[in-house]
């Protein structure tokens, strides 16, 4: 579902705002849900890494730029053509994704061992290999080449490992994993209590 912040910018423009604006920007709403950003600050984001300064003094917005300095997405100077946009706001729609798949299979163990059917591989060492084909195409279709969504699979993912690395045995093969959603069942535990009893996390899930 795409927000689409020109119509946004209307209710705070009081004269024919696309007399003065060629920049139309499409909000994912999936990155806000993720990053817990406001329309308002992804707009003023992209504004400023577009360099579009004087869009500003046309539009009402209430970014909390505190936060998002904290968050790492931008540099605050001294007035908004000194801010620097980081890499992690950029990250956010611009992605390699072979450069995804390759960290999902560096992180994903390739092979454990089973107390009954002894060394089990769960996926190929080469992210490029033909036994990583369907596993690849599978993960390419869920990410859509965004970072954002695969840096969470990836936070996911160290949360279930963490949790189990005393019962590997039983994990899946990558190509089972990726197409069962199985880090979902992870993505809304308490990391504290992760860390402070790992053998006996509490997984709870938001409704």
């Amino acid at each position: 579902m795409y927000y689409e912040k020109d119509l946004y910018i209307c209710t705070h423009v009081p004269f024919n705002y696309k007399r003065l604006f060629d920049m139309k920007i499409n909000i994912d709403f999936e990155i806000l849900t993720q990053t817990n950003m406001s329309a308002d600050d992804f707009t003023y984001l992209f504004i400023i890494y577009r360099k579009g300064f004087n869009y500003l003094n046309n539009l009402n917005l209430k970014p909390n730029l505190d936060e998002l300095q904290k968050q790492g997405y931008i540099k605050l100077g001294e007035t908004p053509d000194n801010h620097v946009i980081r890499q992690e706001f950029i990250d956010l729609f611009v992605s390699d994704f072979d450069s995804m798949f390759a960290e999902l299979i560096s992180k994903y163990p390739m092979k454990v061992n089973s107390s009954t059917r002894g060394v089990r591989v769960l996926h190929a060492k080469d992210p490029d290999a033909m036994a990583n084909k369907k596993a690849k195409t599978r993960y390419k279709k869920i990410v859509d080449n965004k970072l954002y969504k695969h840096k969470y699979i990836m936070k996911c993912l160290d949360k279930q490992l963490l949790i189990e690395r005393n019962n590997l045995e039983y994990l899946q093969n990558l190509e089972t994993w990726i197409n069962n959603h199985t880090w979902e069942k992870y993505e809304n535990l308490d990391e504290n209590a992760i860390q402070k009893d790992p053998l006996k996390p509490r997984i709870t899930r938001s409704l």
